[in-house]
Protein backbone atom coordinates (compact mmCIF):
# COMPACT_ATOMS: atom_id res chain seq x y z
CA UNK A 1 0.00 0.00 0.00
CA UNK A 2 1.46 3.61 -0.96
CA UNK A 3 0.99 6.99 0.78
CA UNK A 4 -1.01 9.26 -1.40
CA UNK A 5 -0.69 12.81 -1.19
CA UNK A 6 -3.84 15.32 -3.08
CA UNK A 7 -2.61 18.86 -2.88
CA UNK A 8 -4.80 21.33 -3.75
CA UNK A 9 -6.17 25.07 -2.73
CA UNK A 10 -9.55 23.17 -1.61
CA UNK A 11 -11.50 24.54 0.60
CA UNK A 12 -14.98 23.96 -0.51
CA UNK A 13 -16.24 20.40 -1.62
CA UNK A 14 -14.85 18.40 -4.12
CA UNK A 15 -16.98 15.38 -4.09
CA UNK A 16 -14.86 13.75 -7.07
CA UNK A 17 -11.78 14.09 -5.28
CA UNK A 18 -13.45 13.12 -2.08
CA UNK A 19 -14.41 10.01 -3.47
CA UNK A 20 -10.65 9.23 -4.87
CA UNK A 21 -9.58 9.91 -1.43
CA UNK A 22 -12.34 7.91 0.38
CA UNK A 23 -11.64 4.93 -2.29
CA UNK A 24 -7.71 4.89 -1.76
CA UNK A 25 -8.33 4.85 1.87
CA UNK A 26 -10.72 1.97 2.03
CA UNK A 27 -8.60 -0.15 0.24
CA UNK A 28 -5.53 0.22 2.90
CA UNK A 29 -3.45 3.47 1.24
CA UNK A 30 -2.15 5.82 3.50
CA UNK A 31 -4.56 9.25 2.48
CA UNK A 32 -3.16 12.83 2.92
CA UNK A 33 -5.09 15.76 1.98
CA UNK A 34 -2.46 19.00 1.56
CA UNK A 35 -4.46 22.39 1.15
CA UNK A 36 -3.33 25.79 0.30
CA UNK A 37 -6.32 27.00 2.21
CA UNK A 38 -7.51 26.51 5.49
CA UNK A 39 -10.02 23.24 3.67
CA UNK A 40 -12.63 24.77 6.22
CA UNK A 41 -15.20 22.61 4.43
CA UNK A 42 -13.85 19.54 2.99
CA UNK A 43 -11.52 18.26 5.63
CA UNK A 44 -13.86 17.63 8.30
CA UNK A 45 -15.55 15.32 6.08
CA UNK A 46 -12.27 13.59 5.38
CA UNK A 47 -11.46 12.89 8.67
CA UNK A 48 -14.19 11.42 9.55
CA UNK A 49 -13.31 8.50 7.15
CA UNK A 50 -9.63 8.79 8.53
CA UNK A 51 -7.92 10.42 6.17
CA UNK A 52 -5.11 13.22 7.07
CA UNK A 53 -5.72 16.80 6.39
CA UNK A 54 -2.91 19.60 6.92
CA UNK A 55 -3.19 23.48 5.52
CA UNK A 56 -0.69 25.51 4.58
CA UNK A 57 -1.74 29.10 4.48
CA UNK A 58 0.63 32.11 3.56
CA UNK A 59 -1.02 35.58 4.35
CA UNK A 60 -1.65 38.02 1.71
CA UNK A 61 -1.98 37.89 -2.03
CA UNK A 62 -2.31 34.39 -3.60
CA UNK A 63 0.52 34.44 -6.02
CA UNK A 64 3.76 36.20 -7.15
CA UNK A 65 7.57 35.11 -6.98
CA UNK A 66 8.00 34.25 -2.98
CA UNK A 67 4.60 33.35 -2.24
CA UNK A 68 5.53 29.59 -4.83
CA UNK A 69 8.78 29.87 -3.69
CA UNK A 70 8.06 28.87 -0.11
CA UNK A 71 5.09 26.66 -1.41
CA UNK A 72 7.64 24.85 -3.42
CA UNK A 73 9.86 24.41 -0.62
CA UNK A 74 7.09 23.31 2.45
CA UNK A 75 5.47 21.16 -0.66
CA UNK A 76 9.24 19.51 -0.82
CA UNK A 77 9.81 19.03 2.78
CA UNK A 78 6.50 18.36 3.44
CA UNK A 79 6.45 15.20 0.89
CA UNK A 80 9.71 13.71 2.49
CA UNK A 81 8.39 14.18 6.08
CA UNK A 82 5.34 11.82 5.22
CA UNK A 83 7.51 9.90 2.88
CA UNK A 84 4.98 10.22 -0.03
CA UNK A 85 4.76 7.89 -2.71
CA UNK A 86 2.35 9.55 -5.22
CA UNK A 87 1.33 12.85 -5.36
CA UNK A 88 -2.21 13.86 -7.31
CA UNK A 89 -2.46 17.76 -7.75
CA UNK A 90 -5.60 19.37 -8.51
CA UNK A 91 -5.83 23.10 -9.76
CA UNK A 92 -3.33 25.60 -11.22
CA UNK A 93 -2.40 26.91 -7.62
CA UNK A 94 -1.17 23.58 -6.72
CA UNK A 95 -0.12 22.03 -10.13
CA UNK A 96 2.21 24.41 -10.67
CA UNK A 97 4.11 24.14 -7.41
CA UNK A 98 3.99 19.56 -8.22
CA UNK A 99 5.39 20.23 -11.73
CA UNK A 100 8.85 21.85 -10.21
CA UNK A 101 8.54 20.46 -6.70
CA UNK A 102 8.05 17.04 -8.47
CA UNK A 103 11.97 16.96 -9.56
CA UNK A 104 12.94 17.01 -5.95
CA UNK A 105 10.84 14.51 -4.54
CA UNK A 106 10.78 10.61 -5.00
CA UNK A 107 6.88 10.69 -5.50
CA UNK A 108 5.69 10.06 -8.82
CA UNK A 109 3.60 13.47 -9.47
CA UNK A 110 0.16 13.47 -10.96
CA UNK A 111 -1.01 16.88 -12.12
CA UNK A 112 -4.72 16.89 -12.35
CA UNK A 113 -6.40 19.75 -14.82
CA UNK A 114 -9.83 20.55 -14.70
CA UNK A 115 -10.21 22.90 -17.33
CA UNK A 116 -9.84 22.75 -21.44
CA UNK A 117 -9.31 26.51 -22.87
CA UNK A 118 -10.00 28.87 -19.57
CA UNK A 119 -5.95 29.77 -20.06
CA UNK A 120 -7.00 31.00 -23.22
CA UNK A 121 -10.64 33.05 -22.38
CA UNK A 122 -9.11 34.65 -19.22
CA UNK A 123 -5.63 34.91 -21.43
CA UNK A 124 -3.15 33.54 -19.00
CA UNK A 125 -2.47 31.19 -21.21
CA UNK A 126 1.06 33.43 -22.16
CA UNK A 127 2.10 33.87 -18.32
CA UNK A 128 5.50 32.28 -17.49
CA UNK A 129 4.00 29.62 -14.61
CA UNK A 130 1.21 28.65 -16.71
CA UNK A 131 3.57 27.69 -19.37
CA UNK A 132 6.27 26.20 -17.21
CA UNK A 133 3.82 24.06 -15.06
CA UNK A 134 2.73 21.98 -18.22
CA UNK A 135 6.18 21.99 -19.84
CA UNK A 136 7.70 20.62 -16.57
CA UNK A 137 4.93 18.35 -16.04
CA UNK A 138 5.93 14.31 -16.81
CA UNK A 139 2.35 13.18 -16.58
CA UNK A 140 -1.06 14.81 -16.42
CA UNK A 141 -4.57 13.79 -15.86
CA UNK A 142 -7.57 15.56 -18.39
CA UNK A 143 -11.09 14.82 -17.28
CA UNK A 144 -12.18 14.96 -20.76
CA UNK A 145 -10.63 13.88 -24.88
CA UNK A 146 -11.50 17.89 -25.50
CA UNK A 147 -9.57 18.54 -22.77
CA UNK A 148 -6.68 16.55 -23.99
CA UNK A 149 -7.51 17.50 -28.13
CA UNK A 150 -6.97 21.34 -27.01
CA UNK A 151 -3.51 20.73 -25.25
CA UNK A 152 -1.83 18.59 -28.00
CA UNK A 153 -3.33 21.10 -30.98
CA UNK A 154 -3.48 23.97 -29.14
CA UNK A 155 -0.75 24.01 -26.61
CA UNK A 156 1.01 21.50 -27.97
CA UNK A 157 2.04 19.54 -25.16
CA UNK A 158 3.49 16.31 -25.97
CA UNK A 159 0.54 13.67 -25.89
CA UNK A 160 2.22 10.65 -24.13
CA UNK A 161 2.37 12.81 -21.39
CA UNK A 162 -1.77 13.17 -21.10
CA UNK A 163 -3.77 10.65 -19.68
CA UNK A 164 -7.25 10.98 -20.02
CA UNK A 165 -9.78 9.65 -17.00
CA UNK A 166 -13.20 10.94 -16.36
CA UNK A 167 -14.48 12.10 -13.05
CA UNK A 168 -15.21 9.08 -10.50
CA UNK A 169 -18.19 9.68 -8.21
CA UNK A 170 -19.47 7.87 -5.28
CA UNK A 171 -22.85 9.65 -5.90
CA UNK A 172 -23.39 8.68 -2.05
CA UNK A 173 -21.91 11.55 -0.75
CA UNK A 174 -24.91 13.50 -2.01
CA UNK A 175 -27.93 13.17 0.25
CA UNK A 176 -30.88 12.58 -0.78
CA UNK A 177 -33.25 15.50 -0.96
CA UNK A 178 -35.65 16.10 1.95
CA UNK A 179 -38.88 15.89 0.81
CA UNK A 180 -39.72 18.53 3.31
CA UNK A 181 -37.54 21.13 1.98
CA UNK A 182 -38.57 20.49 -1.29
CA UNK A 183 -42.23 21.09 -0.76
CA UNK A 184 -40.93 24.53 1.81
CA UNK A 185 -38.66 25.44 -1.22
CA UNK A 186 -42.03 24.36 -4.11
CA UNK A 187 -44.30 26.81 -2.26
CA UNK A 188 -41.89 29.46 -1.82
CA UNK A 189 -40.93 29.53 -5.42
CA UNK A 190 -44.34 28.70 -6.69
CA UNK A 191 -46.14 25.59 -6.53
CA UNK A 192 -47.69 26.10 -9.83
CA UNK A 193 -45.10 27.25 -12.00
CA UNK A 194 -42.30 26.02 -14.16
CA UNK A 195 -39.70 26.23 -12.17
CA UNK A 196 -36.05 26.73 -14.18
CA UNK A 197 -33.04 26.17 -12.01
CA UNK A 198 -29.06 27.24 -12.80
CA UNK A 199 -25.96 27.19 -10.88
CA UNK A 200 -22.58 28.24 -11.74
CA UNK A 201 -20.03 31.03 -10.40
CA UNK A 202 -21.66 33.91 -11.61
CA UNK A 203 -18.97 34.89 -15.01
CA UNK A 204 -18.90 36.19 -17.89
CA UNK A 205 -17.82 32.79 -19.20
CA UNK A 206 -20.59 31.04 -17.55
CA UNK A 207 -23.27 33.14 -19.06
CA UNK A 208 -26.18 33.59 -16.34
CA UNK A 209 -27.34 36.59 -17.68
CA UNK A 210 -28.84 34.54 -20.60
CA UNK A 211 -30.90 32.58 -18.28
CA UNK A 212 -32.40 36.35 -17.50
CA UNK A 213 -32.88 36.50 -21.15
CA UNK A 214 -34.82 32.94 -21.29
CA UNK A 215 -37.17 33.53 -18.87
CA UNK A 216 -38.06 37.18 -19.88
CA UNK A 217 -39.16 35.70 -23.35
CA UNK A 218 -41.13 32.93 -21.42
CA UNK A 219 -42.64 35.79 -19.84
CA UNK A 220 -43.30 37.75 -22.70
CA UNK A 221 -45.24 34.57 -23.65
CA UNK A 222 -47.48 34.27 -20.62
CA UNK A 223 -45.72 31.30 -19.52
CA UNK A 224 -45.51 30.91 -15.53
CA UNK A 225 -42.26 30.70 -14.55
CA UNK A 226 -39.94 31.16 -11.77
CA UNK A 227 -35.78 31.11 -12.20
CA UNK A 228 -34.05 29.69 -8.90
CA UNK A 229 -30.33 31.44 -9.88
CA UNK A 230 -27.60 29.65 -7.42
CA UNK A 231 -24.20 31.08 -6.80
CA UNK A 232 -21.96 33.86 -6.62
CA UNK A 233 -19.41 35.76 -8.61
CA UNK A 234 -17.86 38.90 -9.98
CA UNK A 235 -21.08 39.80 -12.06
CA UNK A 236 -23.97 39.41 -9.66
CA UNK A 237 -24.36 43.12 -8.95
CA UNK A 238 -25.01 43.29 -12.82
CA UNK A 239 -27.48 40.45 -12.95
CA UNK A 240 -29.35 42.35 -9.85
CA UNK A 241 -29.26 45.26 -12.04
CA UNK A 242 -30.19 43.16 -15.25
CA UNK A 243 -33.34 41.76 -13.08
CA UNK A 244 -34.70 45.05 -11.94
CA UNK A 245 -34.71 46.48 -15.49
CA UNK A 246 -36.01 43.51 -16.96
CA UNK A 247 -39.01 43.68 -14.29
CA UNK A 248 -38.10 40.07 -13.63
CA UNK A 249 -38.03 40.86 -9.37
CA UNK A 250 -41.03 38.36 -8.75
CA UNK A 251 -39.96 35.57 -11.42
CA UNK A 252 -35.95 35.24 -10.34
CA UNK A 253 -34.54 34.32 -7.47
CA UNK A 254 -30.74 34.20 -6.23
CA UNK A 255 -29.98 32.03 -3.67
CA UNK A 256 -26.16 32.96 -3.24
CA UNK A 257 -24.36 29.14 -2.32
CA UNK A 258 -26.44 26.52 -0.92
CA UNK A 259 -25.25 22.98 0.66
CA UNK A 260 -28.04 21.38 -0.22
CA UNK A 261 -28.02 21.20 -3.67
CA UNK A 262 -30.10 18.37 -4.11
CA UNK A 263 -33.03 19.72 -2.75
CA UNK A 264 -32.71 22.38 -5.32
CA UNK A 265 -32.71 20.41 -8.21
CA UNK A 266 -35.30 18.45 -7.05
CA UNK A 267 -37.92 21.45 -7.20
CA UNK A 268 -37.12 21.94 -11.12
CA UNK A 269 -38.41 21.21 -14.38
CA UNK A 270 -35.74 21.97 -16.37
CA UNK A 271 -31.83 22.66 -15.19
CA UNK A 272 -30.34 25.48 -17.59
CA UNK A 273 -26.53 25.92 -18.23
CA UNK A 274 -25.28 28.57 -21.19
CA UNK A 275 -21.59 28.33 -19.90
CA UNK A 276 -18.78 27.97 -22.61
CA UNK A 277 -16.58 27.04 -20.00
CA UNK A 278 -15.98 23.68 -18.94
CA UNK A 279 -14.08 20.73 -18.95
CA UNK A 280 -16.32 18.00 -17.45
CA UNK A 281 -19.01 19.55 -15.92
CA UNK A 282 -20.18 18.95 -12.42
CA UNK A 283 -23.94 20.30 -12.27
CA UNK A 284 -24.96 18.86 -15.06
CA UNK A 285 -24.39 15.37 -12.94
CA UNK A 286 -25.97 16.39 -10.15
CA UNK A 287 -29.27 17.45 -12.35
CA UNK A 288 -28.71 13.88 -14.01
CA UNK A 289 -28.66 12.11 -10.62
CA UNK A 290 -31.90 14.67 -9.92
CA UNK A 291 -32.88 12.52 -13.35
CA UNK A 292 -33.90 16.82 -14.43
CA UNK A 293 -34.21 17.65 -18.11
CA UNK A 294 -31.18 19.55 -18.38
CA UNK A 295 -30.74 22.47 -21.78
CA UNK A 296 -26.85 23.33 -22.44
CA UNK A 297 -24.76 24.01 -25.22
CA UNK A 298 -23.06 21.32 -27.93
CA UNK A 299 -19.13 21.34 -28.26
CA UNK A 300 -18.47 22.38 -24.29
CA UNK A 301 -16.55 20.56 -22.24
CA UNK A 302 -17.17 16.30 -22.50
CA UNK A 303 -20.84 17.09 -23.08
CA UNK A 304 -20.92 15.36 -26.80
CA UNK A 305 -18.91 12.74 -25.15
CA UNK A 306 -22.58 11.40 -23.53
CA UNK A 307 -25.10 14.34 -23.94
CA UNK A 308 -27.44 13.26 -26.81
CA UNK A 309 -30.13 15.80 -27.61
CA UNK A 310 -33.31 14.80 -27.48
CA UNK A 311 -32.18 11.55 -25.61
CA UNK A 312 -31.06 12.45 -22.35
CA UNK A 313 -30.84 16.02 -22.83
CA UNK A 314 -31.34 19.06 -24.93
CA UNK A 315 -28.15 20.86 -26.89
CA UNK A 316 -28.62 24.03 -28.23
CA UNK A 317 -26.08 25.98 -30.66
CA UNK A 318 -23.60 27.87 -27.97
CA UNK A 319 -24.54 31.27 -30.09
CA UNK A 320 -28.40 30.93 -29.74
CA UNK A 321 -28.71 29.33 -26.45
CA UNK A 322 -31.40 31.94 -25.69
CA UNK A 323 -34.15 31.57 -28.73
CA UNK A 324 -33.71 27.77 -28.61
CA UNK A 325 -34.21 26.99 -25.06
CA UNK A 326 -37.07 28.76 -24.91
CA UNK A 327 -38.53 27.01 -27.95
CA UNK A 328 -37.60 24.37 -26.00
CA UNK A 329 -38.96 24.65 -23.30
CA UNK A 330 -42.53 26.13 -24.60
CA UNK A 331 -42.32 22.71 -26.72
CA UNK A 332 -41.69 20.46 -24.14
CA UNK A 333 -43.01 21.59 -20.24
CA UNK A 334 -46.39 20.06 -20.63
CA UNK A 335 -44.72 16.70 -22.22
CA UNK A 336 -44.12 15.53 -18.55
CA UNK A 337 -43.64 11.67 -19.69
CA UNK A 338 -41.21 13.48 -21.95
CA UNK A 339 -39.06 14.96 -19.99
CA UNK A 340 -39.69 12.09 -17.30
CA UNK A 341 -38.24 9.82 -19.78
CA UNK A 342 -35.21 12.28 -21.08
CA UNK A 343 -34.29 12.93 -16.57
CA UNK A 344 -34.31 9.08 -16.47
CA UNK A 345 -31.94 8.23 -19.38
CA UNK A 346 -29.32 11.02 -17.81
CA UNK A 347 -29.66 9.51 -14.73
CA UNK A 348 -28.69 6.01 -16.35
CA UNK A 349 -26.00 7.91 -18.72
CA UNK A 350 -24.32 9.48 -15.90
CA UNK A 351 -24.11 6.57 -13.87
CA UNK A 352 -22.43 5.12 -16.74
CA UNK A 353 -19.79 7.73 -17.19
CA UNK A 354 -19.00 8.60 -13.49
CA UNK A 355 -19.88 6.59 -11.10
CA UNK A 356 -16.60 4.97 -9.38
CA UNK A 357 -16.79 1.72 -9.99
CA UNK A 358 -15.66 2.68 -13.68
CA UNK A 359 -13.22 4.62 -13.00
CA UNK A 360 -11.76 3.54 -10.38
CA UNK A 361 -9.29 0.50 -11.96
CA UNK A 362 -7.74 3.01 -14.13
CA UNK A 363 -6.20 5.01 -10.91
CA UNK A 364 -5.51 1.64 -9.23
CA UNK A 365 -3.41 1.01 -12.23
CA UNK A 366 -1.29 4.44 -11.75
CA UNK A 367 -0.90 3.55 -8.20
CA UNK A 368 -0.03 0.55 -8.77
CA UNK A 369 2.57 1.27 -11.75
Amino acid sequence: MATILFYSPFNQRSRDTETLMIAFKKEGHSVISLSQQEGYIIHPLLQQFGIETYSYILPGKRSGFWYFIRHIFFFIKFCYQHNVEIVYSHLEPANFVASIGQYFIRAKVYLCRHHINESNLYQFDKDLYYKLTYRLAKKIIVVSNHAKQYMVEKEKIPAEKIIHINLAYNFDLYPKPNENTVEELKAKFGVNKLILLGACRFTKFKRPDLLLDVVYQLKQKNIDVTLVLMGKGEMEEELKAKISNLHLNEQVHLTGFVENVMDYYATCDFFLHPSLLESSCVVIKEAGLAKKPVIACKGIGDFDDYLVHLKNAFLTNQVNFVNESVSIIENYYTRKKDLMDIGENLYKDVFLNFDQSHILQQYHTLNQG
